[in-house]
């Protein structure tokens, strides 16, 4: 008997090594045998929503898609347009073998607004997380692209284990997935991005789009944009264009006090701190950001685009 239960746990080990070694090897090579990115051949995978002349860019964050703004969206009016991005490496865009610099997450993006119309002025960029730090650059880099943005869950971190510790307090799918051993806990990121790992906040469609990343595109644009970017030089390029800065004071992922310690960057800032919200504060409270959006502007926008079912 003891003999048979030794030979079925190697069995069961066996098993469980060959499954592990087959998705790591082949999560590996999905990241590695891309090609390096071709700004002149690749372009990012965007949908655009609505044709008026009040155009909105919106930038998901670290492992998001373009459907992350489309939680409580209603019908957009005649007089908007919408355009949903999903990043380089991210979403349905491509997942090139390379660095995911600023330079080229930026470049991708200006692409796109190229193409749609959205770089001859009076836009508005608004991003959350990462997706915070690239609409900054936008602006720096194209002040005469936009009259101003929102910056939701601005990440600012000191360094790597900065935000390591922030995560730590978080589920433990988050915890993986900053581990300073990413680039090859990433290689499982098939296996530990099922149900189980899904933290409470985040809807199950979205969780399921967070699969659609390398761990090339991940690991590196979390070190090329969330730990090496100079948010403060960003924020003294922005200038005098508006800026709206939205945070929730109970955000663990991205301390309240670090996006505090940048305001001085910015010359022309609001901040909106607010009380019980965390980091994904637009997943949980829709209708509220594009309130605060709608006032900021002073447009009217936000009231028509939020459905009347939102939270």
């Amino acid at each position: 008997m003891i003999i048979m239960l030794k030979r079925t746990l190697y069995i069961v080990l066996t098993v469980i090594l060959l499954i592990f070694s087959g998705v790591g090897l082949q999560s590996y090579l999905d990241g590695v045998l891309e090609p390096p990115y071709d700004q002149d051949t690749m372009r990012l995978n965007y949908e655009r929503i609505g044709s008026g002349p009040d155009k909105i860019v919106l930038l998901h964050g670290l492992t998001g898609s373009l459907n992350y703004w489309k939680k409580g969206l209603g019908e957009v009016p005649d007089s908007q347009s919408l355009l949903l991005i999903d990043l380089l490496g991210f979403g349905d865009s491509p997942k090139p073998n390379d660095a995911y610099t600023l330079e080229q997450h930026l470049g991708a993006i200006e692409k796109v607004l190229r193409i749609e119309g959205f770089d001859s002025g009076g836009s508005f960029v608004m991003g959350h997380s990462m997706g915070a730090i690239l609409a900054i650059g936008l602006v720096a880099r194209h002040p005469d692209w936009f009259d101003g943005l929102a910056a939701i869950g601005l990440p600012n971190y000191a360094d790597a284990d900065e935000i390591r510790n922030g995560f730590a307090k978080q589920s433990l799918w988050d915890r993986v997935s900053v581990d300073s051993r990413f680039e090859f806990v990433c290689f499982f990121h098939p296996l530990y991005l099922t149900e189980w790992f899904r933290p409470k906040n985040l809807p199950q469609d979205i969780f399921e789009d967070a699969r659609k990343h390398t761990w090339v595109s991940y690991y590196n644009s979390l070190d090329e944009i969330l730990v090496k970017t100079d948010l403060w030089r960003l924020g003294l390029a922005v200038g005098e264009k508006r800026t709206l800065l939205i945070h929730g004071e109970n955000d663990m992922s991205a301390p309240i006090e670090n996006v505090a310690a940048l305001l001085p960057a910015f010359s022309n800032a609001r901040f909106e701190r607010l009380a019980g919200a965390g980091h994904q504060v637009y997943l949980a409270e829709p209708e509220r950001i594009w309130g605060l959006i709608e006032e900021f502007r002073g447009n009217g926008i936000a009231t028509s685009l939020v459905s009347a079912d939102s939270p």
